[in-house]
């Protein structure tokens, strides 16, 4: 984790959020950002106009360093900053001190699942972009079967998937007994916290398994199969759960900024016991928690199940990926590498073979001018 005395924010959060403003913020050309080094964390999930506010509020000695992954789903707003910046033309020299520090990786290193830099790669260098190449999050079987999707390999994926590693299990649609085990089991481990009123553990407990469907709506979306797991909880506990009222354990998904309450879209906590009974809903900061009455919160909704593109930055131990129809234009190569990199110790894929090799073959193809205006 970060030190005591650093400050993780987001993007609204360091620019300063002006009241009625979607797209202008406190920090800007006039009143530059005081740091001599900015760190942008997960930057495929940032738009090309938010990037361009970033860049107008640095001072231009300052250094960004952005970190993320390229192959990933792209920002739900318009651009692919990151990918546009890791794929455009390099120009100059190479950076002696920087291909000093990389070093260790121009050769094939001892562990199988960490590939050396390619020749592409090392002339990256020269740009300054870097790929890390040993996995802190997860290995094994599902770092193999992520670069297979993110290379595009097909009968490798399929071969990975069928291969019955303890990482990996691959399910036919009808075939939901695993995933309403681990949303039974995980909700009992979230409850049972939450009624002791212990916040930490609740939220430790959400990071166990996650549902993630490609779409909001329809048969595979969200709406449906929240249901569903809300109806599997109850059930298991023979008790009728309504998502309109407040209950311990109950998984909640931020769906709009609350800068007053600095909530954010995108959070997600859960409805502990607090003082005398009292319901609070807990999210995790750094490393402890903030407990706010969830009648504060002005945007918020039950996540048993939430999409793909809700999940990114976030990991969990277990991920359940229930994939559409072949024919689904969502169903895409970021979309399968982003849900499968969620995982940390297994992933489980629920669908058909057809639309695992669409989702493989099909990319995400966005036209935003920043590559060629950086040439």
């Amino acid at each position: 984790g970060l030190p005591a005395e650093l400050k993780a924010m987001t993007l609204h959060r360091l620019l300063g959020w002006k009241p009625g403003s979607k797209t202008r913020f406190r920090h800007d050309s006039h009143n530059r950002l005081p740091y001599d080094v900015v760190v942008i964390d997960e930057t495929s999930m940032v738009s090309l106009t938010m990037m361009c506010r970033l860049l107008e509020a640095v001072r231009p000695e300052s250094r960004l360093i952005l970190v993320g992954d390229p192959d990933q789903l792209t920002s739900v707003d318009a651009g692919a900053v990151l990918a546009d910046l890791v794929a455009r033309p390099v120009t100059g020299t190479e950076n002696p001190v920087l291909a000093h520090l990389v070093d260790a990786d121009f050769d094939a290193a001892e562990d199988p699942d960490e590939a050396a830099l390619s020749a592409f790669e090392r002339d990256r260098l020269r740009g300054g972009v870097v790929r890390l190449s040993r996995g802190r999050r997860f290995g094994g079987a599902i770092a193999r079967l992520a670069v297979a999707v993110r290379d595009g390999r097909g009968d490798e994926v399929m071969k990975l998937l069928e291969s019955g590693d303890d990482q990996i299990s691959f399910h036919a649609p009808e075939d939901t007994d695993a995933l309403r085990a681990d949303v039974v089991d995980t909700a009992a481990e979230v409850t049972a916290a939450a009624t002791r009123g212990d916040a930490a553990a609740a939220l430790l407990g959400l990071e166990k398994h996650r549902l993630l469907c490609a779409h909001r709506e329809g048969r595979w979306g969200v709406a449906l199969w929240d249901r569903l797991a809300l109806e599997w909880v109850g059930e298991a506990n023979k008790t009728f759960l309504d998502p309109a009222y407040w209950y311990p354990g109950q998984p909640l998904l931020v769906t709009a900024n609350d800068h007053e309450a600095r909530i954010y879209n995108g959070d997600t906590g859960v409805v502990v016991s607090g003082e005398n009974g009292t319901p609070m809903a807990a999210f995790a900061r750094g490393r402890g928690h903030v407990l706010i009455h969830p009648n504060v919160l002005s945007a918020v909704q039950t996540v048993y199940a939430m999409t793909i593109h809700r999940s990114q930055g976030s990991q969990y131990d277990t991920v359940s990926v229930l994939l559409p129809a072949e024919a689904s234009t969502l169903l895409t190569r970021e979309l399968l590498y982003t849900a499968i990199t969620r995982a940390r110790s297994h992933v489980r894929v629920i669908g058909t073979e057809e639309a695992i090799r669409a989702g493989v073959e099909r990319q995400v193809l966005r036209a935003s001018g920043l590559r060629r205006r950086i040439l």
